[in-house]
């Protein structure tokens, strides 16, 4: 899922005015506009220009993978299942904003149902953190500038998100959870985060299917 939206950029126009004449009718005289602003330099004398640079606000906006996929064979024991695609590891964030407030990067899923129907429990089948090995780690996914972004990098004192985050599954209208955060100040520029762990918890007595969510992500402005 792509959220992400065009950014415009500042852009310095030039414009050179020079003197009209106007001419009368006969036996009138000729009137020459006043020139515009400009400085003559004499040798050994410096001239004085001003330069401007106009820079307009972008967005804050959301890159993420467009799809999330698990993959598994039943064994009766219960499985802790990983995204092992790489694409699907990472999202991006862009804060072109210019407003300053932080942001927070939120996760809604709807229960995950296949043909009968089958469902996985709402509680306790779906995380996210920062590792591709534990299910439970406690640490935040790596967050760095893209290539070609001089960036501010996220910092997490004013609300911090507690790792691994459970996400509750609805059948509808399910609750978004904050899966990452940036303090105001902070998460500035293009941010990449990665590696992230999108996790499922599957018992040893689930029946064999194909089982579908809807993961709705978001970046909204927060503190």
């Amino acid at each position: 899922m792509n959220c992400s939206k065009r950014i415009s950029s500042g852009r310095l126009t030039l414009l050179l005015a020079g003197g009209v004449l106007l001419a009368g009718g006969v036996g009138a005289p000729g009137l020459l506009a006043a020139p515009a602003q400009a400085g003559t330099c004499v040798t050994p004398a410096a001239c004085s220009v001003t330069g401007t640079l106009a820079l307009t606000a972008g967005t804050l906006n959301l890159t993420t993978s467009s799809t999330l996929t698990w993959s598994a064979a039943v064994t009766g024991s219960d499985l802790n299942v990983v995204d092992a695609i790489p694409a699907d590891q990472l999202y991006t964030v862009v804060d072109a904003s210019g407003a300053l407030a932080g942001w927070h990067v939120t996760v809604a899923a709807t229960t995950f149902t296949a043909t009968g129907p089958l469902t996985l429990a709402t509680a306790g089948t779906f995380s996210t953190d920062g590792s591709l090995t534990s299910m439970t780690a406690s640490g935040y996914p790596v967050a760095a500038c893209t290539t070609g972004s001089t960036c501010t990098l996220p910092l997490h004192t004013t609300t911090p998100t507690t790792f691994p985050v459970a996400i509750t599954t609805a059948t509808s209208a399910p609750t978004p959870y904050v899966v990452y955060d940036a303090n105001a100040n902070t998460g500035i520029g293009s941010v990449a985060i990665s590696p992230v762990g999108w996790w499922l918890n599957v018992p040893g007595n689930t029946k064999p299917g194909s089982y579908v969510s809807t993961i709705s992500m978001a970046v909204i402005t927060a503190p």
